[in-house]
């Protein structure tokens, strides 16, 4: 552990080799010098409002005064008759309230480097080296001090003091004799940068310290590539399908048996079902003229089951000898197909971007498609979608005794058939049955239904 000792040194930044305060620096954080006209203006007006302040006693005080200086009146007279009472209460008065304005003036240009004047203009003073609160000596007593001599020579000692001196100045910074005296330094807020904003000060230091590093090598993007064969550029780790960020997944099929190909269903096992009763149930008749028999409502577990073709009857073997002839491998093929060899292709899938499934059995579609708990094995088609309007499980295709079945999977944009120029938009958990020629449009992709 490494211990430092503040020495009580402050370290002032923006002083040049001499320790003389650098112009450069503090027109660098974005501080600009008081215009002349509103500075004279936020002086006169300071002056304006201790006249204010002496106009009372001035009206009543200066009759009394003139009438004892020139004999007229006796003042002690004039003092036991009551006559001095109203000159005497309005100089007091008057007098109190130059004096508590000046002193608060001094106050508040000592910490906030703000008076009347200069909070009516937008000016502010700062410590010339520091460019932080002025300080109540030097900062504003000095200054006040210097001000009042100016006074003994009138008019011209404040018209030179306040508002010729800042022409004289050799750094071009506007700064005033008052300034010099005073080591302070006049500053616009309203077109440059408020001294007393630490928050922006300090931003403003940070940003002049510390240099700008060169720009380093592009990171790879996290977006998914636009070609749907493209090699991956950054795949993120750890992510699940609900994350934000995806991995790039290549559209071309993958090997038999490699990491992520899709698993054929197994052949159903024949399991002792007790009988459930029939569940009456009307067809189906779309706007279209899409008739069909609709079985009843998907349950899930049962999406497989439900639309499985019925296992035909085994074949007895022609005994030796018989006349029966031999069924044809044409009419084999089917019979091996229910009896658990590979599923016939009932339909294919014929995407817009050119690409063909096909249908085998119960088929799900969409950017990430997953069955749900229960639903067993399944076909996923992953359909790349840049615009993301297609849902991670978007479709499902099932197959049916008179062809297939159409199921929206509750997707975030919808999915409709289209035939014969008309649509027919897909209620959610509802099958529809569709026929070659068919159009499917689910987001913004779309699919055709062609024959086997």
């Amino acid at each position: 552990m490494i211990w430092e000792i503040d020495d009580g040194e402050k370290q002032i930044e923006g002083l040049d080799a001499t320790g003389h305060p650098d112009p450069g620096y503090a027109a660098s954080l974005g501080l600009l010098p008081a215009p002349f006209g509103r500075r004279t203006m936020a002086t006169l007006a300071e002056l304006l409002v201790l006249a204010l302040f002496a106009l009372p006693a001035m009206l009543v005080a200066t009759p009394a005064l003139a009438e004892i200086l020139s004999g007229a009146g006796d003042a002690g007279a004039m003092l036991a008759d009551g006559a001095l009472v109203w000159p005497i209460v309005t100089l007091a008065v008057g007098n109190v309230l130059a004096t508590v304005f000046i002193v608060v003036q001094l106050v508040l240009l000592g910490r906030k480097g703000v008076t009347a004047g200069k909070a009516v203009f937008g000016l502010r003073t700062v410590n010339v080296r520091t460019l932080e609160r002025p300080g109540f000596w030097r900062g504003a007593v000095v200054r006040y001090l210097v001000l009042s001599l100016s006074f003994l020579l009138p008019l011209l000692g404040p018209l030179l003091v306040v508002a010729l001196s800042p022409f004289f100045d050799s750094e071009r910074r506007g700064r005033s004799w008052l300034d010099q005296a005073g080591a302070t330094w006049m500053v616009d807020v309203r077109r440059g940068l408020n001294p007393y904003d630490v928050k922006r000060m300090r931003i403003a230091r940070k940003s002049v310290r510390i240099t700008e590093h060169a720009s380093g090598p592009a990171l790879p993007s996290l977006a998914t590539p636009v070609e749907r064969d493209a090699p991956a550029q950054y795949t993120p780790s750890g992510r699940l399908s609900g994350g934000v960020i995806g991995a790039h997944r290549r559209m071309s099929p993958p090997q038999p048996g490699a990491p992520g190909a899709p698993v054929a269903p197994s052949a159903p096992t024949a399991t002792p079902v007790a009988p459930a009763a029939a569940t009456p149930f009307a067809p189906a008749v779309a706007p279209t003229g899409m008739v069909d028999a609709v079985p009843p409502p998907l349950v899930a577990g049962q999406l497989l089951d439900s639309f499985a073709p019925s296992p035909a009857a085994p074949t007895p073997p022609s005994a030796a000898g018989s006349d029966e002839p031999a069924p044809s491998p044409a009419a084999a093929a089917p019979a091996a197909s229910a009896a658990g060899g590979v599923p016939a292709v009932r339909a294919v899938l014929r995407l817009d971007d050119g690409s063909r499934v096909e249908v085998r059995g119960a088929t799900l579609l969409g950017r990430a498609p997953a069955p749900v708990a229960g639903e067993g094995a399944m076909q996923l088609v992953a359909v790349a979608d840049d615009t993301r309007s297609v849902s991670k499980t978007h479709l499902a295709i099932l197959p049916s005794r008179r062809g297939v079945l159409v199921v929206d999977r509750g997707s975030t944009n919808g999915s409709a058939v289209v035939r014969d120029g008309s649509d027919l938009t897909l209620t959610p958990g509802d099958p529809v049955p569709v026929q070659a020629g068919d159009v499917v449009r689910f987001g913004d992709r779309t699919l055709t239904i062609e024959r086997a």
